[in-house]
């Protein structure tokens, strides 16, 4: 499952932690399946959205054609 963050008015991606209440604007064009390294627990967040956003899996052509099943993420 892949979660998918809002995009903002200036198009930045709006991430929020799902272990805590961090929340943070990611500068992000190609998707928004972002996922980032949180304080509360320095490891990844949301972990599903992991190998999908670091290893750069939104650029492959294989990934799409699997179609990944995301969930929208409403804040």
């Amino acid at each position: 499952m892949l979660i998918l963050f809002p995009r903002l008015s200036n198009g930045n991606v709006l991430w929020s932690c799902d272990n805590c209440d961090n929340t943070a604007e990611v500068s992000e064009f190609k998707t928004n399946a972002v996922a980032l390294v949180c304080d509360c627990d320095m490891k990844t967040h949301p972990e599903c959205n992991s190998k999908w956003y670091y290893d750069g899996l939104y650029h492959s052509r294989p990934t799409q054609e699997k179609g990944y099943e995301p969930y929208k993420k409403n804040n």
